[in-house]
């Protein structure tokens, strides 16, 4: 059988931007960068966080670490239709399947029952997450508990029991939070929901139509969900296609009267949502705490899958086995959590309910590992450090230096000014104490073999100071005038772009005009620089380099794929001190483009 990878993007990418459908070889991807509205977080005021919402925002802050399930009709079908592999969850969008033949061969014919609650807590359990994120309807339009729309588990199915029900009672008996996720736009089901273009004829639908579906289905589901499943610790939206400031407003409103307490992300659209959400599989170069609150940490929140080729369950990659990756996912966690995030990672359940064992053995090392490593991530600040040089978390009066794969004996740290009194590895009971050198912002310290753990050591520094205190991280311009802007050390102005670790490039950046890069920098020697980009080409692509004095506009032209040294004009800074150099894109690229930026080095012109 041949093996085809079909990239599947949100319908914002396919109709607002034009983006071009080409096949790549990629995880698959539900979300994209584009977004709608002026601002992607920060719309919901901050009244809307009310002492229940608090409570629930600590909890969420607290707990770290989650699982997400996307499990529905798609999973009967394994990603497989007319004998090709096609893709998991988006495989009635991707194979064009009509609503008749996805009723006649999925949701018609799923059935699962060997569907244990419990069993899933247990796996929850032993994971080391704290709370569940259930997909109740994904985009297929197919509710996975007993609506009144008929369209259901129970009643078109023919299905005799409610599996979110048996679910959110096992949640509740055993202290498991639980969230459900639910697409609030896209409906390839219904003729009024965004994204079936095969039976409907486009993918965004007449205002009137869309309305009427809005209201008449996803706010009526919205309303069950919220009052006949016990207390919900979060309603998790996704692809916010037509949605504006109206609708946003009605969910939030709707899902505040019926659960006090629960926590909206930011996929709602427009801004609204009381918790920000990263691009799938996203990360970050830095530290970020741009959505505190004076008096509350509220997390920004990413997500990855065990399973490959999808976030549901296929055939091809929700049986594989993952077990050269158990760092990677535990390392994940750690990054994520030490970068100020919290971390949903997912699995995908078989059509008949039960959870492919390569899967649970997947998030099983995760858990083996936080039973003896938990202290550094539960309740965990981040890195004080803004661009940690590894995953780094914190709590008061401790440092955590997490180290995957550790090969020699000495870890590294520069950065550091308050006094270390103690170094011991967190899982040595004995807290043994470590050789260990400081001078000045340099500190090594000595890891005997025997301590050494598999997958991430963890080394605990106890400071003198109850915060730590650090070096001054803002760029400097170097004695001969040069700035480097490397993109390890900038910040993301949104959550809607990502950032590979190994290379120290940006990955999807480009297909949001809001995605920005900034640069804190101190300029001694203000003038005027010749601007050089280090990227693999695009020429299509264009993005504007922004001092307070000037903007540029950058072509990244030529060498298509190779990381090259690219020359382009001058741009003017005209004042000393500390200031904000950014780059946005302006004319934008697909996420098939598979650009790659690692930074600027501006030049002075002499």
């Amino acid at each position: 059988m041949k093996r085809i990878t079909i990239l599947t993007v949100s319908i914002c990418c396919l109709v607002v931007l034009g983006c071009k459908n080409q096949q790549v070889e990629t995880n698959s991807v539900d979300y994209i960068t584009d977004t709608s509205g002026k601002v992607d977080f920060g719309k919901t005021d901050t009244s809307a966080y009310t002492p229940e919402i608090r409570v629930n925002m600590k909890k969420l802050y607290e707990d770290k670490f989650g699982m997400f399930v996307h499990w529905g009709p798609y999973a009967q079908l394994e990603g497989v239709w007319n004998d090709e592999e096609v893709s998991a969850e988006w495989i009635m969008h991707n194979a064009k399947i009509s609503v008749n033949d996805y009723e006649k061969y999925a949701a018609g014919l799923f059935k699962p029952d060997k569907f244990n609650a419990s069993d899933w807590v247990d796996i929850a359990e032993n994971a080391g997450m704290k709370f569940i994120v259930l997909t109740a309807k994904h985009h297929d339009g197919f509710a996975m508990y007993d609506s009144k729309h008929p369209y259901n588990l129970l009643d078109f199915a023919g299905f005799g029991r409610d599996v979110l029900k048996e679910l959110s009672d096992e949640c509740a008996e055993r202290n498991m939070k639980l969230g459900f996720y639910y697409s609030q736009s896209q409906d390839w089901h219904e003729e009024g929901g965004a994204g079936n273009s095969w039976d409907f004829g486009s993918r965004i639908k007449p205002q009137d139509k869309f309305d009427a579906y809005f209201k008449e289905k996803a706010v009526e589901q919205v309303k069950e969900l919220t009052t006949n499943y016990g207390d919900i610790f979060m309603v998790w939206f996704d692809t916010p296609i037509q949605m504006d400031d109206e609708k946003c407003q009605l969910m939030m409103d709707v899902v505040k009267e019926n659960q006090p307490g629960a926590l909206v992300n930011s996929r709602l659209g427009q801004g609204f949502g009381h918790f920000d959400v990263s691009i799938d599989n996203g990360k970050t170069p830095s530290v970020s705490k741009a959505t505190w609150l004076p008096d509350l940490k509220v997390p920004w929140q990413t997500h990855e899958s065990v399973t490959q080729r999808g976030w549901g369950y296929t055939s091809y990659g929700g049986e594989n086995d993952r077990s050269e990756e158990y760092s990677d996912f535990i390392y994940s966690l750690c990054r994520i959590v030490g970068n100020g995030g919290v971390y949903l990672l997912n699995l995908a359940p078989r059509p008949d309910g039960t959870i492919p064992q390569s899967q649970v053995n997947s998030i099983t090392a995760i858990g083996d590992w936080l039973e003896v490593n938990g202290e550094a991530i539960y309740g965990a600040d981040p890195s004080p450090l803004k661009f940690p040089p590894y995953a780094i978390t914190s709590k008061p009066g401790k440092i955590y230096l997490h180290i995957k794969d550790m090969e020699g004996n000495k870890v590294n740290l520069t950065g550091l000014l308050s006094k270390v009194n103690k170094a011991y590895c967190l899982a040595d009971k004995s807290k043994l104490s470590l050789a260990l050198n400081q001078t000045g912002e340099k500190l090594s310290v000595i890891i005997p073999e025997e301590l050494k753990q598999p997958r991430v050591t963890v080394v605990v520094l106890e400071i003198e100071d109850y915060n730590a205190k650090v070096h001054n991280e803002i760029l400097q311009q170097v004695a001969d005038g040069i700035i480097k802007l490397p993109v390890a050390k900038c910040e993301f102005a949104i959550r809607r772009i990502s950032y590979n670790y190994e290379e120290h490039v940006t990955h999807r950046w480009g297909e949001n005009t809001k995605q920005g890069l900034v640069w804190t920098v101190n300029i001694t020697k203000p003038g005027i620089y010749k601007v050089l980009s280090e990227d693999n080409g695009n020429d299509d692509y264009v993005f504007e380099l922004r001092t307070p004095s000037d903007t540029l506009d950058i072509e990244p032209k030529g060498n298509m794929g190779e990381m090259t040294l690219k020359s382009h004009g001058n741009i003017q800074i005209n004042q000393k001190g500390v200031i904000k150099i950014s780059a946005y894109p302006k004319e934008t690229i697909s996420m098939s483009s598979q650009f790659k930026f690692k930074g600027l080095v501006l030049e002075p012109v002499k």
